[in-house]
């Protein structure tokens, strides 16, 4: 596999390494091969060419002048002296050859963007360092799934790492050196590193000694080293520890120079630290018989014990370390006394004495200690829990303390240690059971010794049993598995220890105790374990019951009880009472062991509590135990903090998996406690203070904010009591999370005083926690915990039942749980939540917590307290955004309405909506613009929707002020940093094979779709104007204008414009033979926005000619696939029913989009190439239409042509389905239409089971169900209802995406034949070509998609009329080839004509689109005579099938049809007819139209209508006038023939012209119009008139009298007319022009009406008319 750089072949080994890891690669191949091209690397691990006096002279010349070039590896650069500076500083820095470092700093001279201002050498050693992290990674995890297989006996897997490991091993010409040789190279690494550590931190050292801070890039450059030593330092231990868990050659003399390195350490505690697996390991292997011969086990235990072997360490903790780790597995030898019996009972026992006085001493220099801060720094809690923390730092009270800028360790390397953990104390627990005794031994010892002793003398113990019992604790939290070693076999050791360690223990052990309890109950099965052990309060000890004394349920009530009763006994006596009303005296419970004891026993009862359903149920209903009770008795106001955290914990986890009847009595005994101040169960209310009213809730409540962990556990047992029941009605939300009585009578019912103590107290002085002390994680989990509050009140409210309320007819006070709507809006804590957030103190808070550093923000882990507070607020954020309209104008009316039964209102409410909110503090933007590149894609995403929101926000839109650059507010606050921001953002769109080779969708993906969804929302709010998209986009944005600028991202085609379009062309698919839904969605929303940056005029001379340098025509074609090629849509096939209900209907749809958006934008290339007579486009582009792309070589490219791509129209889907329902058939859906882009208006398919669960619980309040079935029938039509509706919305969107599709398909084809640049013979081929293709599906899409039928019209007439011109050549094979496609083309459109279903507009085309084969068609052939074409007898054979509708439709289209279709009927009859007379059968069409009494009412319609038309407004008179004409030509062309001119001159002819009185207008008045066009219009009638009346004469001949005599009485009647026109023309000629040239016509046609008539020889005085016509002056 090749790549660019080692580090990039290395980086791509790791990711397919972790991936087959965790079961995730499809493509071992592709993981197979990497391992083989990166062998040679691996080989070389860890070696460094030191610095060489030889390479140095070639960087640096000894002589004055240096050459201009440098020779490496037979490259030859160009340097400057800069460069070679740099090169010699990376040679220092890291002791490598000068050649060496040359080499790094060329490889990362290209800028990085991430890396802008840091230096060339610093960018090198960056590189190095991170080159080592990628190597050593790759090493233990080829080593670690290597050890993993042979334990598993995977042969398959071994084979793929056997042959690179053999070749890993191999010295350059020798064989393997199984492990000993890598495992020198790493304990070097070793020492490399904490060189480098060492020297880096010296030189900080000396900064800070000097008063030089470091800041910026340079800061976060040393931060960066700083990691990347540091997990250089955890990979090569965990390197070290696979060799020794493997099959590997790791013997005596590589365990003491492991030693002999920990001994000479001296660095950072942080790195200290990390020896302890690989002691732990290593003792195991060579300490224990099972690995290790006995003479070799008893030579390295010299190393520990007193004597010349003893090493000397220079940090004791380590060496403590390794000697309890050594003697826990070197022990093993002496299980067995009888193993060697040649040693003496007597020497046995010195022995096992020297080795207990060993541990002893070891544990003593802080062995323990050091272990259990080990696992406190590898397993930190993430959320603040007092009561373990004050456990744990009890029992490290002296401990060392790790640097405050400790790189974080990695989550691997965590596992790895804990996994050593959990051998060693298994080991300890086993092996020297004597040492375990002992150690509890001497403790009680102590503590009898302590209490015997007055105060003044008593001296503190070390519990190191119990610093024993947290660190086994440590090892196995979070690992159920392993935890049932525990559990699994009662005769086990641990098992046994659990049981022995239980029994009869003091304060603190009871802590650690249940601290392990705790950790090995992490899931449900081992939970349930741990309470039936506590359940055990007695055994059997020789046939009798006996007290054991151990932990179990009965002593921790015990226990919980006696605090309890001491409360109660110190509250009944008389006590002195604050100014406040609080009883004086702070702590009832005294000692810290007794405070750690107690919270351990409610810590262990929380944790079961919440994950064993078998004890929360023995604890709610089988015990006699009043728990609720006693824990609001431990939680009064005087206890310490830290246990009424844990009493309100356990009240909370007694909730987990709640049910209504639980949740309410909780609310009930929590309501009760605060109302009497004191304890639950008290009959005494709080004392009163004379003078002064009894104190309210509100201020009972306050007292909770004293320690940040009381008030953080008060709130989370809110959040749990106001948290829906599981079991709650289908999610319906239409109950109150608390009885609707709570506080009546004795105050107004709701929960107002819990609000306000959350938000209004708790929440709101969080913003202050920094200034008073208290420490960052405590506030972030208090601040997340307040926002988990608002979150759920927020989003438990039902908005919809509002609105159904009043949209529908279903009565929802009496199908909602509450006694009324009204009640439901006023007690919700929804309304007072949203009144809080306009506080101007919460909105600080509220910002605040989402403004982290992003830096300290991504280095997180997601669930950290801090992350999730600022994706909480930001949610919170959001859902107000979209809520505020409702509270507005809904909620606050009702509110305010029963202002009554409501509390104050809240102080400092200044703001009328959220978008003001934004505005007051816009800065909060950048921060919520930044975290759309979180690391975090569930922080990125909820930030990308709500910058969607605040992008569409009109307030934060509007201009800042009159002409500022900013176009708005935002794009002012986003001006300085969205390249930045934009610059992490473009790799969310760099997607590859192995991004997607699962077929399941990745975050990125995720995340790219959500960015993409803002981008193309945000550029739909506006076209004219900037967008927050533009913005980030890439260009400068002034108030009405984008540029780009010289050195921005997009300048140097980086932007994340560019990585949308690359992506737009080259994203990939499909996955095997599935095209998949989230692959189609982020290739369409690329080329949505491609396109609406292309067609905008803000943005389209700038992105143009970025589209065109990268072809992007040309890379689209090729990454469009036939869709027959993948004939699954997200595992299903198109055609099945399922397909509509599921992600496959999207994937069907966004495929459609998708071909749509190509079609688009090759279209808009096509035009502008033409327009802008750019050829070389123009045939570039066309060529790739045509199904070949040329690349700049000049070679060939196949690719799917414009026809190819027609294969969409293909791709069917089932119909969407229908039911009809019995118990639900009243119920008006179409309340649940809301806008859709896509389909214009859509079922809101949650607003609808809303609105069916609302008539199922009506239907029943009603007593409507008759059946016992009938419940679970209604439940079925609601399941059904929903699924009907989703298939019809998906079924909507293909078929509206199909059409759409079609429609840019049909405008690219169209324009290829106009605008392609083809010539005459190729334009007819492709005309050709696109008939053949698109025929058939017009022909079909006319019974099933009118619409599409339209589309397909249109692009048949314009393909007919650029077929044409085939006709005309006589003996070419094309001739043929169009003669076929033209008829097809005619029957097609004639069978569209006689549809009944057909639109008026898809007649018009096929009116049209005959006629213009019939004029394409030669009709009469000349063969001595002329007679009717063959071609001529096929269209009227054509015509005839079509039958007498073909005739019925085209007239009534002729008469009543509207705009231009009654003119295309008129010429489609008209070019019928001259099909006719062409085949000599005019008489049987005359016949039909006279039966349909066409020509009267054709006379009628047109002459007789001409003075209504003109006289009234008519706003088509364009189209009128060409009525007029066609039929008139029509009639002239029935006048052709005797019979037709009889049939004209019956129908009214004459009489018709007479009563339309146009040609009796005055002459000398009537004529003088001054609109010049009407006037030309007026001549243009009277002469197409005159054509047809001299057509009458004519055709019947001069012999027939009577039409004579008519023709002669019109030309006497009109005689003035005559008269007016010959003067008019007589004017022209003299002046020869316009307007009245028309009028020649008409006299023209008088002239010859007048010589076919006779009417001047008829005429008394010819001589005298014209001498009285020259007359005229």
């Amino acid at each position: 596999m090749e790549h660019e750089t080692p580090i990039s072949r290395l980086q791509s080994l790791q990711r397919d390494l972790v991936a087959f890891s965790e079961a995730r690669l499809t493509n071992v191949a592709r993981l197979s091969a990497e391992l083989d091209a990166s062998v040679q690397d691996l080989r070389k691990f860890l070696e460094r060419k030191g610095k060489s006096e030889k390479s140095r002279q070639q960087l640096v010349s000894p002589s004055s002048t240096q050459p201009e070039t440098l020779q490496i590896e037979n490259v030859e650069y160009r340097v400057n002296n800069d460069f070679r500076q740099s090169a010699l500083a990376v040679a220092d820095e890291l002791s490598l050859d000068e050649l060496e470092a040359a080499k790094l700093c060329i490889e990362v001279s290209p800028e990085d963007g991430s890396q802008v201002g840091t230096s060339l050498a610093l960018r090198a050693v960056l590189r190095f360092h991170d080159y080592r992290r990628s190597l050593l990674e790759c090493m233990r995890l080829i080593l670690q799934q290597y050890n993993d297989a042979i334990t598993a006996d995977e042969e398959g897997v071994m084979s793929i790492f056997q042959g690179p490991l053999d070749a890993m091993m191999k010295a350059q010409d020798g064989p393997p050196d199984a492990g000993s040789g890598l495992w020198k190279k790493c304990v070097d690494g070793l020492t490399d590193v904490e060189t480098f550590f060492m020297g880096m931190s010296e030189r900080q050292q000396t900064m800070m000694m000097t008063g030089q801070v470091l800041v910026g890039d340079a800061a976060d450059v040393f931060q960066a080293q700083r990691l990347l030593l540091t997990r250089q330092h955890e990979s090569l231990m965990a390197v070290l520890v696979c060799l020794l868990n493997g099959r590997f050659a790791i013997d005596q003399p590589e365990y003491r120079g492991l030693i002999s390195k920990a001994a000479t350490f001296e660095g950072s505690i942080d790195f200290a630290m990390h020896y302890v697996p690989v002691l732990v390991s290593s003792a195991a292997r060579l300490g224990s018989n099972q690995n290790t011969q006995a003479d070799t086990s008893h030579s390295l235990h010299k190393l520990f014990e007193a004597g010349p072997a003893q090493l000397q360490w220079k940090f004791s903790q380590l060496k403590a370390v390794a000697i309890v780790t050594w003697l826990a597995e070197y022990s093993r030898r002496y299980d067995d006394p009888t193993a060697d019996p040649q040693i003496r009972v007597a020497d046995r026992q010195k022995a096992e004495l020297n080795r207990s006085d060993l541990f002893m001493q070891a544990v003593k220099d802080k062995a323990l200690h050091f272990l259990l801060a080990t696992c406190k720094w590898l397993k930190p809690e993430v959320w603040h829990d007092p009561a373990k923390l004050g456990l744990v730092d009890f029992l490290l009270s002296d401990a060392n303390i790790i640097p405050a800028n400790a790189s974080p360790p990695a989550s691997d390397f965590v596992a790895s240690t804990m996994r050593e953990l959990q051998g060693f104390t298994d080991a300890l627990v086993s092996n020297m059971p004597d040492i375990v005794r002992r150690l509890k031994s001497e403790e009680d010892d102590q503590r009898r010794l302590n209490f015997s002793l007055p105060p003044t003398e008593v001296t503190r113990y070390e519990p190191d049993l119990e610093r024993f019992i947290v660190i086994m604790s440590y090892a196995y939290q979070d690992d159920p598995e392993t935890a049932q070693d525990f559990w699994s076999d009662n005769d086990s050791n641990l098992h046994g220890f659990l049981r022995w360690v239980s029994q009869r223990l003091p304060t603190p052990r009871v802590a650690a105790f249940c601290e392990l309890l705790t950790s090995i109950s992490s899931d449900q099965k081992a939970a349930d374990q741990t309470h039936r052990f506590l359940l055990e309060d007695t055994a059997m000890v020789s046939g009798k019951l006996r007290k054991t004394y151990s932990v179990s349920w009965a002593q921790i009530f015990a226990e919980l009880d006696t605090y309890a009763s001491s409360l109660r006994s110190k509250l009944t006596a008389p006590q002195s009472v604050t100014q406040d009303g609080f009883i004086a005296g702070s702590e009832y419970i005294e000692g810290v062991e007794t405070s750690i004891m107690l919270e351990a026993y409610l810590r262990l009862a929380s944790h079961i509590c919440r994950v064993s359903p078998e004890a929360r149920n023995w604890l709610l209903r089988e015990q006699t135990f009043h728990i609720g009770e006693i824990m609001f008795q431990l939680a009064s106001s005087g206890i310490e903090g830290r246990i009424q955290a844990s009493c309100f914990n356990l009240l909370a986890a007694m909730l987990t998996e709640k049910v209504a009847e639980v949740n309410d009595g909780m609310w009930v005994m929590l309501d009760n406690w605060i109302a009497t101040g004191g304890p639950a169960g008290s009959v005494a209310p709080r004392p009163a203070v004379p003078g002064r009213a009894l104190t309210s809730e509100k201020q009972y409540l306050q007292r909770f904010n004293d320690k940040p962990e009381t008030a953080t556990a008060f709130v989370a047992l809110l959040n749990t009591l106001i948290t829906p029941s599981p079991n709650q009605n289908g999610g319906m939300l239409d109950a109150l999370p608390f009885p609707e009585n709570l506080g009546a009578p004795s105050r107004n019912a709701g929960i107002e005083a819990y609000v306000d103590f959350a938000i209004g107290t708790a929440f709101r002085h969080t913003a202050d926690y920094a200034r008073v002390g208290i420490g960052l994680v405590e506030t972030n989990v208090l601040r997340s915990t307040c926002l988990e509050f608002v979150f759920q009140s927020l989003t438990t409210f039902n908005e919809d039942l509002l609105s159904l309320a009043n949209a529908t007819s279903i009565s929802v006070d009496a199908a909602i749980k509450v006694s009324s709507l009204a009640a439901y809006a006023r007690l919700h804590p929804f309304a007072r939540v949203m009144e809080w957030l306009f506080n101007s103190n919460v909105i600080v808070a509220l910002f605040a917590s989402v403004q982290p550093d992003a830096d300290i923000l991504n280095g997180l882990d997601f669930r950290s307290p801090l992350v999730q507070s600022t994706l909480r607020g930001m949610q919170v954020m959001n859902l107000a955004m979209r809520l505020q309209a409702t509270y507005f104008d809904i909620v606050r009316p009702i509110v305010k309405t029963q202002s009554g039964l409501r509390p104050s209102p809240v102080a400092n409410a200044a703001f009328v909506s959220f978008d003001d909110v934004i505005l007051s503090q816009l800065g909060v933007v950048v921060d919520i613009t930044g975290l759309a590149a979180s690391t975090h894609a569930e922080l990125s995403l909820e930030a990308l929707s709500l910058l969607h929101k605040l992008a569409g926000s009109r307030k934060l839109s509007d201009a800042a002020e009159p002409g500022s650059r900013a176009g708005n507010r935002l794009l002012g606050a986003l001006a300085n940093t969205s390249d930045a921001i934009a610059s992490e953002l473009v790799l969310t769109f760099e997607v590859d094979e192995f991004d997607i080779e699962t077929g399941e969708q990745p975050l990125k993906l995720v995340k790219a779709q959500a960015v993409l969804d803002m981008l193309n929302s945000s550029l739909d709010g506006s076209t004219i104007r900037p967008t927050v998209a533009h913005c980030l986009l890439g260009f400068s944005c002034g108030e009405r204008t984008v540029r780009v600028t010289s050195d921005s991202a997009f300048a140097h085609s980086q932007s994340l414009f560019h990585a949308i379009a690359a992506c737009s062309a080259t994203l990939p698919v499909a996955v095997e033979s599935s095209n998949l839904s989230w692959l189609f969605g982020v290739k369409r929303g690329c080329q949505d926005i491609v396109n609406k940056l292309a067609l905008s005029p803000l943005t389209a001379n700038l992105v143009r000619p970025e589209l065109l340098s990268m072809d992007l025509v040309e890379a689209m074609s090729k990454s469009q696939i036939p869709v027959a090629f993948n004939p699954l849509w997200d595992q299903r096939a198109s055609t099945d029913p399922e397909c509509l209900l599921e992600s496959s209907a999207l994937a069907i749809r966004d495929f459609l989009k998708s071909r749509e958006l190509f079609f688009e934008y090759a279209a808009l290339q096509l035009r502008l190439a033409a327009e802008q007579r750019a050829f070389s486009v123009q045939e570039s582009t066309m060529s790739t239409l045509q199904g070949v792309i040329r690349l700049p070589t000049g070679e060939q490219e196949p690719t799917m042509s414009i026809i190819e791509l027609f294969d969409f129209l293909d791709l069917e889907t089932a119909p969407a389905l229908e039911v009809t329902p019995r118990l639900l058939s009243g119920v008006d859906l179409s309340v649940c239409l809301k806008a859709d882009p896509e389909i214009a208006a859509a079922y809101d398919l949650n607003l609808a089971e809303k609105l069916l669960v609302l008539r199922k619980q009506e239907v029943i309040s009603m007593g409507l169900l008759k059946e016992v079935s009938d419940e679970q029938q209604l439940d079925d039509e609601i399941q059904a209802t929903l699924a009907s509706l989703l298939s019809h919305n998906n079924f909507r969107a293909i078929q509206n995406a199909r059409v759409t599709a079609l429609e840019a398909w049909t405008e690219v084809f169209s324009l290829m034949i106009t605008s392609g640049g083809l010539e005459h013979a190729e334009q007819t081929l492709l005309a050709l070509h696109g008939l053949q293709t698109i025929l058939g599906k017009f022909e079909k899409s006319l019974s099933d998609d009118l619409d599409a039928a339209a589309l397909l019209g249109k692009l048949t007439l314009a393909l007919v009329r650029s077929a044409s011109p085939a006709m005309g050549r006589v003996g070419q094979q094309s001739t043929s080839t169009a003669h076929e496609r033209l008829l097809s083309a005619f029957r097609v459109s004639l069978k569209a004509i006689t549809e009944s279903s057909t639109s008026l507009g898809l007649r018009d085309l096929c009116y049209r689109t005959c006629i213009a084969v019939t004029a394409a068609i030669p009709l009469k052939i000349a063969s001595g005579s002329l007679s009717p074409s063959p071609f001529a007898r096929q269209l009227l054979q054509l015509v005839h099938h079509a039958g007498d509708r073909l005739l019925a439709v085209s007239t009534e289209d002729a008469f009543s049809g509207r705009g231009s279709t009654r003119v295309s009927a008129v010429l489609f009859l008209d070019a019928i007819m001259a099909l006719s007379q062409a085949a000599a059968v005019n008489s049987a069409m005359l016949k039909l139209l006279s039966k349909l009494n066409f020509v009267p009412v054709l006379i009628d319609t047109s002459i007789g209508s001409v003075a209504s038309s003109f006289q009234s407004q008519n706003d088509e008179l364009r189209t009128t006038l060409a009525y007029f004409h066609t039929a008139l030509s029509l009639l002239l062309r029935i006048c052709s023939t005797a019979d037709g001119t009889q049939l004209v001159l019956n129908s009214g002819f004459f009489s018709a012209i007479t009563d339309s009185r146009l040609f009796s207008t005055d002459p000398d008045i009537g004529l003088d119009i001054d609109n010049a066009a009407a006037l030309r219009e007026f001549y243009k009638l009277l002469s197409a008139i005159l054509r047809v009346i001299t057509a009458t004469v004519v055709a019947r001949g001069a012999g027939n009298a009577a039409t004579v005599q008519q023709a002669k009485s019109f030309l006497q009647q009109n005689r003035f007319s005559i008269m007016a026109v010959f003067k008019r023309t007589s004017a022209v000629q003299k002046t020869s022009g316009p307007p009245e040239r028309e009028a020649l016509n008409v006299a023209e046609e008088f002239s010859r009406l007048m010589l076919v008539t006779g009417f001047l020889e008829d005429d008394e005085s010819a001589h005298q008319r014209g001498t009285r016509t020259n007359g005229f002056t």
